[in-house]
């Protein structure tokens, strides 16, 4: 009996620790089958514990020994280790134990996003688990369904701000896709495990194999269905570092008021957490900063002022051929020029500038204009029938930005110190030119402080003799301009 006893503690130790193997679920499965063969096999409680120790890692490097795993690994390793020599392992000390071997095993991994999302995904289980729990008690659900509630609750708690400043969305669904796959993830090793085992018996491999096959297919059915859902993936600015400590230092309030049954503190700390990281207040440095994106042809650039104001000049994309019916100059916005902005915590854009219709300057404005609110749009004022500029317009309609037409002499003041002077087009618009729609590209100067900036679109000689013929400071810091011969003779 002493040796079947052994078996029940290591089953205890892993059973205790559902959160050892949340984003490691791969690893718990294979201990929580090499604990059921050590129970079979009544061996003594140290002995079964490292035998199971051993299967772990031994797995863990198979799979490739990623975070996630070493995470788990070294937390269902702490708590066999504190069965074996007849202790409880406790809560918080194999998460503790684990956090800081990783921490001197790969201290470059600290600062990376797997760190984080393993290490917050399972200290939200431990601190949140059992509150969540507890709520749960009342209800008639069955107790699999609870368990299963409790975790994947659990982990959207502690990992949705992360999440959000990672792949900029958040997943409102994700508690129903996780209680469809994770219970199913062990289901699929076993029966994968049993295919390798029964090769020498076709029929039996086969059988498992299709057994498989169905429950991986309503897995992804089930991850494509959900993310169908209106609002599955909502687009998210990310919150700063800070914003986050803040959630979770309000996370850790809200539990210790739950279960003091403080509840409206506990519900007000958590939304005051949940406010603060979807939309912190804006924290600017008071410096002007312009970012050239790399949108692979032509200009996309950002001007973020001072006080946080941003402009964006251009948004990339590529020349096209024909109106056509849709144009791939779009994706450069959809891919480059949206995702930057996001990252950047832009939430609202001030103007656009659209120096010229051409595809490889406008096919971003359309994209940017359907994700973010705009208050103007600065356009040249020339007719163009490129798909991705007539969709700008179209676009800009729908969402009642207003439309301006910039001419030379006139100027922008942002009110913290940038001033935009505008020096084209000049009427009357240049034509006759080699490329007209280029010589009357909207032009200006950028000034804050003692620093100039020069944009110029695609402005050639015509439109360069133009500027200066007015006679207007062209000197600048940064020339910002496709042709500038005439200029650097100047």
């Amino acid at each position: 009996m002493r040796g079947a006893g052994a078996g029940g503690l290591v089953f205890k130790a892993l059973n205790s620790y559902p959160v050892l193997v949340t984003a490691g679920l791969h690893l718990g499965v294979a201990a929580c089958v090499a604990a059921a063969i050590v129970r079979v096999l009544i061996l003594p409680r140290a002995l079964a514990c490292l035998t199971v120790a051993l299967v772990v890692w031994s797995y863990a490097w198979f799979s490739g020994l990623h975070l996630p795993s070493l995470r788990a690994a070294l937390m269902i390793s702490a708590a066999l280790a504190a069965r074996a020599l007849g202790r409880s392992p406790g809560s918080w000390r194999p998460y503790a134990i684990a956090l800081a071997a990783v921490a001197l095993m790969r201290p470059g991994a600290v600062a990376g996003a797997s760190f984080a999302l393993s290490f917050s995904c399972v200290g939200a289980i431990l601190l949140c688990a059992k509150p969540i729990a507890r709520a749960l008690e009342s209800t008639e659900l069955p107790e699999r369904v609870k368990e299963a509630l409790t975790l994947t609750i659990a982990t959207q708690l502690g990992t949705w701000p992360l999440t959000a400043s990672t792949f900029l969305i958040f997943a409102p669904y994700a508690v129903v896709a996780n209680l469809c796959v994770v219970p199913l993830v062990g289901i699929t090793m076993l029966l994968g495990g049993a295919e390798l085992c029964a090769m020498p018996f076709p029929l039996l491999a086969q059988a498992a194999a299709n057994a498989n096959s169905w429950i991986l297919a309503f897995i992804v059915s089930s991850v494509h269905t959900i993310a169908t859902l209106p609002l599955a993936a909502i687009p998210v600015s990310p919150p700063p570092a800070w914003a986050i400590a803040f959630y979770d230092a309000m996370l850790v309030l809200a539990v210790w008021c739950w279960k003091r049954r403080a509840g409206t503190p506990a519900l007000a700390a958590l939304l005051l957490g949940i406010s603060t990281a979807v939309a912190p207040p804006p924290n600017p440095d008071h410096k002007l900063h312009i970012t050239v994106l790399d949108v692979g042809q032509a200009d996309g650039i950002v001007v973020q002022t001072p006080t946080g104001r941003t402009i964006l000049v251009d948004a990339g994309g590529r020349l096209e051929r024909g109106a056509g019916l849709q144009s791939s100059a779009e994706q450069v916005g959809e891919r480059v020029v949206v995702p930057f902005l996001r990252r950047a915590g832009v939430r609202r854009i001030d103007a656009i500038v659209l120096s010229h219709p051409h595809g490889d300057h406008a096919g971003g404005v359309a994209p940017v204009l359907r994700t973010f609110g705009v208050s103007e749009f600065a356009d040249s004022g020339q007719r163009y029938g490129g798909y991705a500029y007539n969709d700008a317009l179209r676009t800009a309609g729908a969402e009642q930005v207003r439309l301006v037409y910039p001419r030379a002499g006139a100027v922008w003041k942002t009110g913290d110190g940038v001033t935009l002077t505008f020096i084209g087009p000049s009427l009357p618009l240049i034509t006759s030119s080699q490329n007209d729609i280029n010589n009357n590209s909207v032009a200006f100067i950028l000034q804050y402080k003692h620093f100039r900036m020069l944009f110029t679109g695609d402005a050639g000689a015509e439109a360069e003799q133009r500027f200066l013929n007015t006679g207007i400071d062209l000197h600048a810091d940064v020339q910002l301009c496709v042709k500038f011969s005439n200029l650097k003779r100047q």
